[in-house]
Protein backbone atom coordinates (compact mmCIF):
# COMPACT_ATOMS: atom_id res chain seq x y z
CA UNK A 1 0.00 0.00 0.00
CA UNK A 2 3.14 2.25 0.77
CA UNK A 3 4.84 1.84 -2.10
CA UNK A 4 1.74 2.02 -4.27
CA UNK A 5 1.16 5.72 -2.60
CA UNK A 6 4.92 6.36 -3.29
CA UNK A 7 4.73 5.01 -6.24
CA UNK A 8 1.70 7.50 -7.40
CA UNK A 9 3.78 10.79 -6.20
CA UNK A 10 6.19 10.24 -8.46
CA UNK A 11 3.81 10.14 -10.84
CA UNK A 12 2.39 12.64 -9.88
CA UNK A 13 5.31 14.50 -9.84
CA UNK A 14 6.54 13.95 -12.69
CA UNK A 15 3.21 14.69 -14.37
CA UNK A 16 3.77 18.02 -12.67
CA UNK A 17 7.38 18.55 -13.58
CA UNK A 18 6.41 17.81 -17.27
CA UNK A 19 3.25 20.08 -16.88
CA UNK A 20 5.82 23.05 -15.64
CA UNK A 21 8.08 21.82 -18.57
CA UNK A 22 5.85 22.59 -21.14
CA UNK A 23 4.72 26.04 -19.46
CA UNK A 24 8.36 26.95 -19.45
CA UNK A 25 8.79 26.35 -22.99
CA UNK A 26 5.43 27.53 -24.11
CA UNK A 27 6.42 30.85 -22.09
CA UNK A 28 9.61 30.63 -23.76
CA UNK A 29 8.20 30.05 -27.02
CA UNK A 30 5.54 32.54 -26.69
CA UNK A 31 8.30 35.11 -25.78
CA UNK A 32 10.08 34.04 -28.96
CA UNK A 33 6.98 34.61 -31.20
CA UNK A 34 6.70 37.95 -29.93
CA UNK A 35 10.59 38.65 -30.36
CA UNK A 36 10.26 37.64 -34.04
CA UNK A 37 7.26 39.64 -34.64
CA UNK A 38 8.57 42.42 -33.44
CA UNK A 39 11.28 42.01 -35.64
CA UNK A 40 9.40 40.99 -38.38
CA UNK A 41 7.28 44.71 -37.34
CA UNK A 42 10.32 46.46 -37.58
CA UNK A 43 11.68 45.16 -40.51
CA UNK A 44 8.36 45.92 -42.45
CA UNK A 45 8.66 49.38 -40.82
CA UNK A 46 12.63 49.67 -42.34
CA UNK A 47 11.70 48.37 -45.72
CA UNK A 48 8.93 50.54 -45.81
CA UNK A 49 10.63 53.70 -44.51
CA UNK A 50 13.31 53.08 -47.42
CA UNK A 51 10.03 52.58 -49.74
CA UNK A 52 9.29 55.62 -48.99
CA UNK A 53 12.21 57.15 -49.32
CA UNK A 54 13.14 55.80 -52.45
CA UNK A 55 9.75 56.76 -53.92
CA UNK A 56 10.32 59.77 -52.18
CA UNK A 57 13.42 60.41 -53.55
CA UNK A 58 12.21 59.60 -57.17
CA UNK A 59 9.84 62.01 -56.73
CA UNK A 60 12.01 64.68 -55.89
CA UNK A 61 14.07 64.06 -58.59
CA UNK A 62 10.87 64.46 -60.99
CA UNK A 63 10.19 67.44 -59.39
CA UNK A 64 13.47 69.12 -59.96
CA UNK A 65 14.27 67.46 -63.43
CA UNK A 66 10.56 69.05 -64.53
CA UNK A 67 11.42 72.92 -63.15
CA UNK A 68 14.59 72.90 -64.80
CA UNK A 69 13.77 71.56 -67.70
CA UNK A 70 10.70 74.86 -67.46
CA UNK A 71 11.45 78.23 -68.15
CA UNK A 72 11.79 80.49 -65.44
CA UNK A 73 11.91 84.14 -65.22
CA UNK A 74 12.97 86.44 -61.66
CA UNK A 75 11.50 89.69 -60.93
CA UNK A 76 14.98 90.93 -59.61
CA UNK A 77 16.48 89.58 -63.46
CA UNK A 78 13.84 91.25 -64.65
CA UNK A 79 14.77 94.71 -63.54
CA UNK A 80 18.47 94.11 -64.44
CA UNK A 81 17.59 93.91 -67.93
CA UNK A 82 15.58 97.15 -67.42
CA UNK A 83 18.14 98.76 -66.19
CA UNK A 84 20.15 97.66 -68.86
CA UNK A 85 18.12 98.81 -71.16
CA UNK A 86 17.43 102.30 -70.45
CA UNK A 87 21.63 102.03 -69.62
CA UNK A 88 22.08 101.57 -73.31
CA UNK A 89 18.81 103.02 -74.65
CA UNK A 90 21.01 105.94 -76.22
CA UNK A 91 24.17 104.40 -76.90
CA UNK A 92 23.31 103.77 -80.89
CA UNK A 93 23.21 99.81 -80.79
CA UNK A 94 20.09 97.42 -81.03
CA UNK A 95 19.63 93.79 -79.31
CA UNK A 96 18.01 90.57 -79.73
CA UNK A 97 18.95 88.45 -76.61
CA UNK A 98 16.80 85.21 -76.19
CA UNK A 99 17.13 82.25 -73.96
CA UNK A 100 16.16 79.03 -75.69
CA UNK A 101 15.51 76.99 -72.44
CA UNK A 102 13.51 80.10 -70.51
CA UNK A 103 11.91 81.58 -72.73
CA UNK A 104 13.63 85.29 -72.14
CA UNK A 105 14.54 87.84 -74.28
CA UNK A 106 15.87 91.07 -74.05
CA UNK A 107 14.73 93.73 -77.30
CA UNK A 108 16.00 97.10 -78.06
CA UNK A 109 15.58 98.90 -81.31
CA UNK A 110 14.56 95.38 -83.10
CA UNK A 111 12.93 96.84 -86.41
CA UNK A 112 15.62 99.31 -86.63
CA UNK A 113 17.90 98.69 -89.71
CA UNK A 114 21.45 98.60 -90.03
CA UNK A 115 23.86 97.87 -93.15
CA UNK A 116 24.63 94.30 -91.68
CA UNK A 117 28.12 94.23 -93.69
CA UNK A 118 29.55 90.97 -93.58
CA UNK A 119 26.74 89.40 -91.75
CA UNK A 120 24.78 88.60 -94.81
CA UNK A 121 27.88 85.94 -95.04
CA UNK A 122 26.03 83.46 -92.23
CA UNK A 123 22.68 83.84 -94.99
CA UNK A 124 25.05 82.51 -97.59
CA UNK A 125 26.40 79.49 -95.35
CA UNK A 126 22.63 78.76 -94.41
CA UNK A 127 21.65 78.88 -98.34
CA UNK A 128 24.56 76.38 -99.18
CA UNK A 129 24.38 74.10 -96.57
CA UNK A 130 20.18 73.63 -96.92
CA UNK A 131 20.89 73.15 -100.53
CA UNK A 132 23.77 70.68 -100.04
CA UNK A 133 21.25 68.60 -97.76
CA UNK A 134 18.99 68.54 -100.45
CA UNK A 135 20.86 67.53 -103.10
CA UNK A 136 20.87 70.57 -104.88
CA UNK A 137 24.66 71.47 -104.59
CA UNK A 138 27.57 69.41 -103.78
CA UNK A 139 30.25 71.09 -101.45
CA UNK A 140 33.07 69.63 -103.00
CA UNK A 141 32.55 71.18 -106.30
CA UNK A 142 35.01 74.29 -106.91
CA UNK A 143 34.79 77.23 -108.47
CA UNK A 144 37.51 78.88 -110.01
CA UNK A 145 39.07 81.90 -108.51
CA UNK A 146 39.63 84.29 -111.50
CA UNK A 147 41.39 87.71 -111.67
CA UNK A 148 38.12 89.50 -110.60
CA UNK A 149 37.94 88.01 -107.48
CA UNK A 150 41.50 88.53 -106.78
CA UNK A 151 41.72 91.79 -106.47
CA UNK A 152 39.03 91.77 -103.32
CA UNK A 153 39.64 92.28 -100.23
CA UNK A 154 41.04 88.89 -98.90
CA UNK A 155 42.35 86.39 -95.67
CA UNK A 156 42.69 83.25 -97.14
CA UNK A 157 42.66 83.51 -100.99
CA UNK A 158 45.86 85.69 -100.68
CA UNK A 159 47.30 81.98 -100.23
CA UNK A 160 45.56 81.26 -103.77
CA UNK A 161 47.12 81.84 -107.16
CA UNK A 162 44.57 82.82 -110.06
CA UNK A 163 42.69 79.78 -112.34
CA UNK A 164 42.87 77.82 -108.53
CA UNK A 165 40.22 75.63 -107.84
CA UNK A 166 38.64 76.22 -104.67
CA UNK A 167 35.55 73.95 -102.99
CA UNK A 168 32.80 75.60 -102.28
CA UNK A 169 33.31 74.07 -98.22
CA UNK A 170 36.47 75.65 -98.45
CA UNK A 171 34.90 78.91 -99.62
CA UNK A 172 31.95 78.80 -96.97
CA UNK A 173 34.68 77.98 -94.01
CA UNK A 174 36.47 80.96 -94.52
CA UNK A 175 33.63 83.61 -95.80
CA UNK A 176 32.91 82.91 -91.84
CA UNK A 177 35.87 82.11 -89.75
CA UNK A 178 37.63 84.81 -91.13
CA UNK A 179 35.10 86.94 -93.36
CA UNK A 180 37.25 86.16 -96.23
CA UNK A 181 35.24 89.16 -99.16
CA UNK A 182 36.45 87.26 -102.30
CA UNK A 183 35.17 84.09 -100.57
CA UNK A 184 32.06 85.82 -100.20
CA UNK A 185 31.95 87.09 -103.85
CA UNK A 186 33.15 84.30 -105.34
CA UNK A 187 29.91 82.52 -103.04
CA UNK A 188 27.63 85.38 -103.78
CA UNK A 189 28.02 84.80 -107.66
CA UNK A 190 27.76 80.69 -107.87
CA UNK A 191 24.15 81.59 -105.84
CA UNK A 192 23.28 84.67 -107.61
CA UNK A 193 21.25 87.85 -105.53
CA UNK A 194 17.58 86.54 -106.73
CA UNK A 195 18.00 82.99 -105.57
CA UNK A 196 19.17 84.06 -102.02
CA UNK A 197 16.63 86.99 -101.83
CA UNK A 198 14.36 84.19 -102.43
CA UNK A 199 15.44 81.97 -100.33
CA UNK A 200 15.75 84.71 -97.34
CA UNK A 201 12.54 85.30 -97.85
CA UNK A 202 10.72 82.21 -98.27
CA UNK A 203 12.95 80.50 -95.14
CA UNK A 204 13.37 83.93 -92.39
CA UNK A 205 10.60 85.99 -93.90
CA UNK A 206 13.37 88.43 -94.17
CA UNK A 207 14.08 91.17 -97.16
CA UNK A 208 17.88 91.32 -98.14
CA UNK A 209 18.42 94.58 -100.03
CA UNK A 210 21.27 93.00 -102.35
CA UNK A 211 21.66 92.38 -106.17
CA UNK A 212 24.20 91.45 -108.46
CA UNK A 213 26.25 94.25 -108.05
CA UNK A 214 25.84 95.01 -104.36
CA UNK A 215 26.81 91.75 -102.49
CA UNK A 216 25.82 93.27 -98.43
CA UNK A 217 22.51 94.05 -97.17
CA UNK A 218 20.40 96.09 -94.42
CA UNK A 219 19.64 94.24 -91.56
CA UNK A 220 17.73 93.88 -88.07
CA UNK A 221 18.32 92.29 -85.31
CA UNK A 222 15.38 90.42 -85.42
CA UNK A 223 15.96 89.10 -88.93
CA UNK A 224 19.66 88.08 -87.56
CA UNK A 225 17.67 86.59 -84.22
CA UNK A 226 15.26 84.40 -87.18
CA UNK A 227 18.18 83.36 -88.74
CA UNK A 228 20.58 82.35 -85.96
CA UNK A 229 17.17 80.21 -84.57
CA UNK A 230 17.68 78.12 -87.51
CA UNK A 231 21.31 78.58 -87.75
CA UNK A 232 20.91 76.35 -84.13
CA UNK A 233 18.76 73.79 -85.44
CA UNK A 234 21.26 73.12 -88.35
CA UNK A 235 24.77 72.70 -85.70
CA UNK A 236 22.12 70.43 -83.62
CA UNK A 237 21.54 68.10 -86.62
CA UNK A 238 24.88 66.68 -86.43
CA UNK A 239 25.85 65.39 -89.48
CA UNK A 240 28.66 66.65 -91.92
CA UNK A 241 27.53 70.08 -92.59
CA UNK A 242 26.70 71.12 -89.09
CA UNK A 243 30.58 70.27 -88.25
CA UNK A 244 31.65 72.18 -91.19
CA UNK A 245 29.10 75.24 -89.77
CA UNK A 246 30.06 74.67 -86.25
CA UNK A 247 33.86 74.84 -86.91
CA UNK A 248 33.58 77.69 -89.40
CA UNK A 249 31.76 79.67 -86.53
CA UNK A 250 33.65 79.17 -83.54
CA UNK A 251 36.57 81.52 -84.57
CA UNK A 252 38.43 84.49 -82.49
CA UNK A 253 38.49 86.63 -85.49
CA UNK A 254 36.72 89.63 -84.32
CA UNK A 255 34.73 88.47 -82.22
CA UNK A 256 33.37 90.87 -79.91
CA UNK A 257 30.87 88.31 -78.14
CA UNK A 258 33.43 86.23 -75.91
CA UNK A 259 34.75 87.45 -73.19
CA UNK A 260 37.09 85.77 -70.18
CA UNK A 261 36.76 82.49 -70.21
CA UNK A 262 32.98 82.38 -72.31
CA UNK A 263 33.46 81.42 -75.97
CA UNK A 264 30.13 81.99 -78.89
CA UNK A 265 29.80 80.88 -82.11
CA UNK A 266 29.56 83.65 -84.31
CA UNK A 267 29.36 85.87 -86.86
CA UNK A 268 30.33 89.48 -86.79
CA UNK A 269 29.87 92.61 -89.83
CA UNK A 270 32.12 95.42 -90.17
CA UNK A 271 32.03 98.64 -91.97
CA UNK A 272 32.91 102.68 -91.09
CA UNK A 273 30.71 102.98 -87.90
CA UNK A 274 28.82 99.80 -88.56
CA UNK A 275 30.05 96.94 -86.13
CA UNK A 276 27.88 94.00 -85.12
CA UNK A 277 28.19 90.40 -83.94
CA UNK A 278 25.78 87.73 -84.04
CA UNK A 279 26.12 84.48 -82.00
CA UNK A 280 24.90 81.37 -80.23
CA UNK A 281 26.50 80.61 -76.95
CA UNK A 282 25.87 76.82 -77.15
CA UNK A 283 25.62 75.58 -73.66
CA UNK A 284 23.30 72.68 -71.75
CA UNK A 285 21.12 76.11 -71.49
CA UNK A 286 22.05 78.13 -75.37
CA UNK A 287 20.89 81.44 -75.71
CA UNK A 288 21.14 83.62 -79.05
CA UNK A 289 22.17 87.19 -79.36
CA UNK A 290 22.61 89.66 -81.80
CA UNK A 291 24.08 93.26 -81.24
CA UNK A 292 24.34 96.29 -83.88
CA UNK A 293 25.91 99.06 -83.09
CA UNK A 294 27.59 102.32 -84.43
CA UNK A 295 30.78 102.17 -82.69
CA UNK A 296 33.30 101.51 -85.55
CA UNK A 297 35.56 103.96 -86.56
CA UNK A 298 35.96 105.94 -83.42
CA UNK A 299 38.69 104.88 -81.36
CA UNK A 300 39.12 101.31 -82.96
CA UNK A 301 37.79 99.88 -79.48
CA UNK A 302 34.31 98.78 -80.56
CA UNK A 303 35.34 95.37 -80.32
CA UNK A 304 35.71 95.52 -76.55
CA UNK A 305 32.76 97.54 -76.01
CA UNK A 306 30.72 95.19 -78.09
CA UNK A 307 32.00 92.51 -76.02
CA UNK A 308 31.18 94.45 -72.20
CA UNK A 309 27.49 94.18 -73.62
CA UNK A 310 28.33 90.70 -74.40
CA UNK A 311 29.22 90.07 -70.50
CA UNK A 312 26.95 92.12 -68.83
CA UNK A 313 24.00 90.55 -70.57
CA UNK A 314 25.63 86.85 -69.57
CA UNK A 315 25.97 87.66 -66.35
CA UNK A 316 22.17 88.93 -66.34
CA UNK A 317 21.59 85.27 -67.79
CA UNK A 318 23.42 83.83 -65.53
CA UNK A 319 21.76 84.84 -62.45
CA UNK A 320 18.98 83.57 -63.84
CA UNK A 321 20.46 80.06 -63.82
CA UNK A 322 21.85 80.08 -60.56
CA UNK A 323 18.31 81.78 -59.23
CA UNK A 324 16.27 79.01 -61.09
CA UNK A 325 18.45 76.41 -59.75
CA UNK A 326 18.11 77.51 -56.17
CA UNK A 327 14.54 77.49 -56.77
CA UNK A 328 14.14 74.02 -57.83
CA UNK A 329 16.38 72.62 -55.38
CA UNK A 330 14.12 74.30 -52.42
CA UNK A 331 11.34 73.13 -54.95
CA UNK A 332 12.12 69.41 -54.79
CA UNK A 333 13.01 69.19 -51.37
CA UNK A 334 10.31 71.02 -49.77
CA UNK A 335 8.17 67.95 -51.77
CA UNK A 336 6.83 65.56 -48.60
Amino acid sequence: MFKRKKKSRVILLIILIFILLILVFSFLFEKRAIKINALEEKYLEIKKQKEYEKKLKEEREAIYNDCINSPYKDEEVDEMFTNLLNQLNSNGIAIYFEDLNNNYSLTLNVDKSYYGASLIKLFVASYLIDNAREGNIDLNDKIVYTHNYSIVDTVELKNYKVNDEIPLSDLLKYSISVSDNAAHFMLFDYIGANNLKVYAKNKFDVNLTISDSNKYSYLTVSDTNTLLNYIYELINIDDEYSELLVNAMNNTFCNGLNFDDITFLHKYGYYEQFYHDIGIYNSEDPYLISIFTTYGKEDRSHISKLSDVSKKIYEIYDLNLNKKQDYCENLALNHK
